[in-house]
């Protein structure tokens, strides 16, 4: 068992406790945040599990975009987020910076709201 995997476990331990043993005896004014704290075990659990993959996937879109081999995510980012402000991307690349920002979105609410966008049967 991985580091990673063994803290996810923790994790997922420490949010059923929450949930199951702590939650329905705690007064009705702080269950709000008993479950915000729950979501953000859900969340972190998510992220770990995605982990490596996840940020491999955003580095690849984000070197497409760049057309460039550099791998380091942070850096990556840090030019996404210059270039945007500055408006660097015309007109003839907005479409494909669109779809690029729809993915990164949609991957990261994958981890943070996984039901968003689940249509019911």
């Amino acid at each position: 068992m991985s580091y990673l995997s063994a803290t996810a476990d923790l994790l997922k331990v420490a949010r059923a406790s929450l949930r199951e043993a702590v939650l329905p005896r705690t007064a009705a004014d702080a269950r709000y945040e008993g479950a915000m704290v729950a979501n953000a075990l859900a969340i972190a659990v998510r992220e770990l599990e995605a982990g490596p993959a996840a940020r491999a996937a955003e580095r690849d879109l984000l070197a497409r975009l760049y057309g460039t081999a550099e791998t380091r995510l942070p850096e990556l980012r840090a030019r996404l987020c210059r270039d945007l402000r500055a408006g660097a991307f015309g007109r003839e690349r907005e479409p494909e910076l669109r779809a690029v920002l729809h993915a990164l979105v949609h991957a990261r609410l994958a981890i943070s709201n996984p039901a968003y966008g689940r249509t019911e049967p």
